[in-house]
C-alpha cells in the first residue's frame, strides 16, 4: 500500500483563473492547469492583496484572468517582477537567451547572469537604473522571456527558460 502523500495533487478543484478541471494538493497548490498553464497557490488573493503578486506565477491573480479573457499569455510588468523581488529576494528572468538573477544583498541589489553583476543601492535604483547593455531593464520588458522566482537547479538549469 502506498504511503498517502497530502503534497500530492489528489483533490479536484476549479481553476481559479479560467475555470477548468484541475488538481491541487491538500494545501491548495495547483499542478499546471491543462486549459489555461495557471498553477495555483491557496493564498493567491491574498497574495495579491498583500503584496501585489501571486505565488508561483507572479503575474497577480486578477490580471492573469485579464489575460486569459483577452487570449494572451501570462506575462509579469516589470512592477510585478519587483513585488516579487520584494517578496521572494531572488528573481530570474531571460533576455535574448541568456538568463539574469536578481537578488536582495546586504548592501541592496544585484543583477547578474554568467558574465558580470551590477549592483543597486535599493529598489529605487535598481527601478530607474538596472540596465542590460545601456538599454533600460523597464524599457525592454517587453522582451523578457519567463520572469519568475528563482528556482533550484543543476549547473545547467538556467540555460534555457521554462515554458511559460
Amino acid at each position: 500500500m502506498e504511503k498517502y502523500n497530502p503534497m500530492k495533487y489528489n483533490n479536484p478543484i476549479k481553476c481559479e483563473v479560467c475555470g477548468s478541471l484541475n488538481f491541487a494538493d491538500d494545501y491548495g497548490n495547483s499542478d499546471k492547469c491543462s486549459n489555461c498553464g495557471w498553477m495555483a497557490c491557496s493564498h493567491n488573493e491574498q497574495m495579491e492583496e498583500w503584496h501585489g503578486i501571486s505565488y508561483p506565477m507572479l503575474v497577480p491573480l486578477s490580471r492573469a484572468r485579464q489575460q486569459y479573457l483577452a487570449g494572451q499569455k501570462f506575462k509579469a510588468t516589470f512592477d510585478d517582477f519587483i513585488n516579487g523581488l520584494k517578496f521572494y529576494a531572488e528573481m530570474l528572468f531571460w533576455h535574448k537567451g541568456l538568463w539574469y538573477s536578481v537578488c536582495l544583498v546586504e548592501d541592496g541589489i544585484t543583477l547578474e547572469n554568467k558574465f558580470g553583476k551590477k549592483n543597486y543601492k535599493d529598489y529605487d535604483d535598481f527601478r530607474n537604473n538596472a540596465e542590460i547593455d545601456g538599454i533600460l531593464l523597464s524599457g525592454l520588458w517587453d522582451e523578457v522571456k519567463h520572469p519568475s522566482f528563482m528556482f533550484c537547479g543543476d549547473d545547467n538549469a538556467f540555460d534555457f527558460p521554462p515554458e511559460d
